[in-house]
């Protein structure tokens, strides 16, 4: 009840009290007071005692301010009053409610007291969810911090006094703040605030939503009580998308040799290739092939064993004689402390023709992974457009190098220096690398066709070529160079390494001449 209500109450009732008393004073006041004797004259004064007293009484007892309720917080127009900065650290998914632990859950009999971690993470109800679909106290174009003034006021109205003390104004000291973090523990607040319709992507879960706020109180003008403090209090609440999202985040082949100017958006330095749009296969790794070779999926919100269940442990491809085999598998490092981190993760080998197959015939293989029996989800993709053969050891020379890759038949050929690698050296005259790069080493990216002509290859996809832990141990590859069919000179043809896809030169006088390998393509 307001305080000026409380003194009009109070004149009131003393107005009414004052005239009933006034009557008896005055039909008192008509007695014959010469009649009195002097000792009834000397008790005379004190017949307006009661009055008096009686009077005093009621200005004692209408000054006292009638007890009411304190102000609180509401967040569903006043069905629950939040007395406590933890009930507002509470969020909503859907139809939904989540909410801290430690508060007085049977004021929330509807909500779910969050117990996630980053083991085990909630999940969307839904599986297309945006970050504006998951609701906080703090309004999203406020991020990353509000007052707990322009919270309990208009237009939001969070604060609630139910004696009516406030008098449409709540004051309140205290401070929210928001904070969104990808699994990585990247702080992506701003990046939720600016495009707040973005999809929760499985490859950045579980993200990690802390709502935290300062110490405060609520205060109303009059009223006892009239002030409700809040102390600071803190909740992360751990979130994953729905599990039909699941998907492939990374390709990783041997993460050996990286020159440094990679694109990120297309190759992460400890994970490998980023998974693109399905649209078109030949966007993903690899778009080139070899027996035995082999790659990581790296994936989210799935098991291998899941996926392997699904698509069975040897994956037929479209088009050709490549298929797949399927493992799970621990990606091993590459051999070098430089790559520490140890993942689980999806072995995919490939299968093909050898330099030993009666079969050599390779055509462009089209392959496909989902993560639900009916194919309904597609999880990766990818086209092989080159397929390679190598072989072991000396070949002496270039002339055997071009008999080893006529003998399999079918079209193949020594590769040129664009089938291995996107480097570039113009000092010796080769230059259909990356346009622009002038750098003798790989960029780790995939191959791409300008024209008629490829750029890049075997070895800016697959990495470092080595039979130990860095490279491919299995293979019939090693860490050499191998010829590639184009001639500088008469004498002096090309070559790259399969280290790092350095091009050089190599002729017929060079004690190097006998050293090169020999590998075949086909197209």
């Amino acid at each position: 009840m307001f305080y000026h209500r409380k003194k009009q109450s109070y004149i009131l009732n003393l107005f009414n009290y004052y005239s009933s008393q006034k009557q008896n004073l005055s039909s008192l006041l008509l007695l014959n007071l010469t009649d009195l004797s002097k000792p009834s004259l000397f008790f005379a004064p004190f017949l307006l005692l009661p009055c008096s007293l009686s009077l005093q009484a009621l200005s004692v007892q209408t000054s006292n301010v009638i007890q009411g309720t304190a102000p609180y917080l509401t967040f569903d127009d006043g069905a629950t009053k939040v007395m406590s900065f933890e009930g507002a650290l509470g969020i909503k998914l859907a139809n939904i409610s989540y909410i801290p632990q430690g508060i007085n859950s049977t004021l929330y009999p509807n909500a779910i007291v969050d117990t996630s971690n980053i083991n085990n993470p909630i999940e969307m109800p839904n599986t297309t969810y945006t970050f504006a679909d998951i609701q906080t106290i703090v309004p999203i174009a406020s991020y990353p911090n509000i007052s707990l003034t322009n919270l309990v006021n208009a237009p939001y109205n969070y604060g609630r006094d139910d004696d009516g003390d406030g008098d449409g104004s709540i004051n309140a000291t205290g401070n929210l703040t928001i904070k969104w973090q990808d699994s990585s523990g990247k702080d992506i607040t701003e990046d939720v605030k600016a495009n707040p319709n973005m999809e929760l992507n499985f490859c950045n879960a579980p993200y990690q939503l802390t709502l935290s706020t300062t110490s405060g109180y609520l205060s109303t003008e009059y009223g006892i009580p009239k002030t409700t403090y809040f102390n600071n209090a803190n909740h992360s609440y751990y979130i994953n998308p729905n599990r039909i999202n699941a998907k492939v985040c990374f390709a990783q082949p041997s993460l050996h040799a990286q020159q440094g100017d990679e694109q990120k958006e297309y190759w992460v330095r400890k994970k490998g290739f980023k998974v693109q749009p399905f649209n078109n296969p030949t966007n993903n790794f690899p778009t080139t092939g070899s027996n035995k070779m082999f790659f990581y999926l790296l994936l989210a919100g799935i098991t291998p064993e899941q996926v392997i269940a699904v698509n069975g442990s040897t994956v037929q491809g479209t088009g050709g004689n490549v298929t797949l085999q399927l493992s799970a598998a621990t990606t091993h490092g590459w051999g070098s402390i430089s790559y520490p981190e140890r993942e689980r993760a999806l072995k995919v080998e490939l299968i093909g023709p050898t330099r030993n197959s009666t079969n050599t015939r390779f055509l462009p293989t089209e392959f496909k992974l989902y993560s639900d029996n009916i194919g309904g989800h597609l999880i990766y993709n990818f086209k092989i457009e080159r397929w390679f053969i190598p072989r072991p050891g000396q070949v002496n020379g270039y002339l055997n190098a071009q008999n080893f890759c006529r003998s399999l038949g079918y079209g193949y050929r020594i590769p040129g220096v664009e089938d291995y690698t996107n480097a570039n050296r113009p000092d010796i005259g080769w230059n259909n690398g990356i346009p622009g790069r002038n750098i003798d080493m790989y960029r780790r990216a995939l191959s791409y066709r300008d024209g008629n002509r490829w750029v890049g290859g075997f070895f800016n996809e697959w990495g470092v070529m080595s039979d130990a832990n860095s490279g491919y141990p299995g293979t019939d590859w090693s860490v050499y160079d191998y010829w590639a069919y184009q001639a500088r000179g008469g004498n002096e043809w090309y070559s790259v390494g399969s280290g790092g896809g350095n091009i050089n030169t190599t002729a017929i006088s060079s004690h190097l001449y006998n050293t090169n390998r020999a590998a075949c393509v086909s197209p």
